[in-house]
């Protein structure tokens, strides 16, 4: 089964965006438009404390469009598709076009743009009504209630469509689905906690079953945890506890910094010019390890997603870090115009590759004499943009490694510490695998660091 043209469709098909986008140019003949359509379909499961408390679909149409004339532009969105709505929609744009002065060169790129084409929507995914959920969820849930333990999570399955069309013949399409799962399962006495999740395009990629078997193997292995005190440690990052500080690495908060000309303009306004005089950006510089690579492709197999933004600009793969040296950096379409030998406009940096090794977690674990092993971090942030200083604290499952094994459990600890100064203290790295990243596909792998700075310890479970 894949996507049709059938009305009971739970996203808007490609004939029904063309047919939308052309209803509306009929209700505006005069100058241009250019219209970005989302439909999304979402149909979730939840439960807490072993039971089941919510299961909803729901289902999302909406319609931004922007009228060109005479020179200016305006905006306007409504998620009512009938004539009357559509009707408003245009009038209020027009409205806002008496008054927006554009660059057409930067906020309207005229003519077709061939978008490269990816294969992103799963049956698997797609056929996971609520009925399925529930009874997965129910299956899930009976193991740990039989250990005297609590679970709570969700599962939710969707699909996504963007469309974007304009006067001057561009037409770009894509459909996408995704199934989450996510578990946590802890003790009556809230003082254990184990977790696991992940995400994928195709539900069938997604093994539930051994999901819940590794939260509630983390949540009996971390009962009783000890305060340890805290300091620099060597530690093991599970796949997932990496990824959420790396994400801190590649926000283009940090990596503007890379950039001087732009370091001092972000957060703030990424429109403004830059300043005269200004130095050029660290290309070519080893920043990080040189065992790691960071790239991002919309068409990776593993990890691939809509090739194309909401302004009908294809994205392209793009390395941002080589061996660890910077390649490449991320800006907006109107600066990269000027400067497109040096920068990649519209990029996607929330997913990405992260390229790994061949050791193992166990392997890690054996080979270290003194460290902590982390399942995940909660609450990572930036708390200075210019230092890359972040904090963040361990959470559902930390243990302490003495002398190759596994000893005890520990308290959460907090961090203050800057994924740069972290990524370049790797001593080992694991194959790379699929993470818990519903906003963005990514795919990174187990890593040892020396030297990692934990701050303070925290009873919180």
């Amino acid at each position: 089964m894949g996507p049709s043209d059938s009305p009971s469709e739970r996203y808007l098909t490609p004939a029904a965006c063309a047919a939308l986008f052309r209803r509306i140019v009929q209700l505006a003949p005069q100058g241009d438009t250019r219209v970005t359509i989302t439909s999304v379909w979402r149909g979730t499961t939840r439960w807490v404390r072993n039971g089941l408390i919510a299961s909803s679909d729901r289902v999302d149409h909406t319609v931004a469009l922007t009228r060109y004339l005479q020179g200016t532009s305006g905006k306007a969105v409504t998620n009512q598709l009938d004539e009357e709505s559509l009707r408003l929609a245009i009038t209020t744009a027009e409205r806002q076009a008496n008054r927006e002065q554009i660059n057409l060169d930067t906020d309207f790129v005229s003519g077709p743009r061939p978008s490269p084409t990816s294969d992103l929507f799963k049956p698997s995914t797609y056929n996971l009504l609520a009925a399925g959920r529930a009874a997965a969820a129910g299956a899930l849930v009976a193991p740990t209630a039989a250990r005297g333990l609590l679970a709570g999570g969700y599962l939710e399955a969707r699909a996504d469509t963007l469309g974007v069309y304009d006067t001057q013949g561009l037409a770009s399409y894509a459909v996408t689905t995704n199934a989450q799962y996510t578990v946590t399962v802890r003790d009556a006495t809230g003082t254990a906690s184990g977790w696991a999740g992940l995400d994928h395009a195709d539900w069938t990629r997604i093994d539930p079953a051994a999901l819940s078997a590794r939260a509630l193997e983390k949540c009996l292995a971390s009962a009783n945890p000890v305060a340890i005190e805290p300091g620099r440690y060597t530690v093991i990052l599970e796949p997932q506890a990496v990824h959420e500080l790396m994400q801190v690495a590649l926000s283009q908060a940090v990596l503007l910094r890379f950039d001087n000309e732009r370091s001092d303009l972000y957060p703030y306004n990424l429109r403004r010019a830059p300043r005269k005089g200004a130095g050029t950006a660290k290309f070519g510089l080893q920043l990080l390890d040189p065992r790691i690579t960071l790239s991002t492709d919309p068409l990776d197999p593993d990890g691939g997603y809509v090739p194309f933004d909401e302004h009908g600009v294809p994205y392209s793969a793009v390395t941002w870090f080589e061996q660890g040296v910077l390649r490449q950096l991320p800006y907006d379409l109107d600066f990269a115009l000027d400067r497109l030998n040096s920068g990649v406009a519209h990029p996607y940096t929330a997913a990405y590759r992260m390229r790994g090794g061949e050791t193992s977690v166990e392997e890690m674990i054996t080979s270290t004499e003194r460290g902590i092993l982390v399942t995940r971090f909660v609450g990572v942030r930036l708390l200075h943009y210019r230092s890359e200083l972040a904090t963040g604290t361990t959470a559902d499952g930390t243990w302490l490694i003495e002398r190759g094994q596994r000893a005890k459990p520990v308290k959460n600890l907090r961090f203050n510490m800057s994924p740069l100064e972290a990524f370049n203290q790797v001593e080992a790295l694991g194959v790379p695998q699929r993470v818990f990243s519903p906003d963005a596909p990514a795919i990174v792998p187990p890593i040892k660091l020396r030297d990692f700075l934990f701050t303070s310890s925290t009873d919180a479970v």
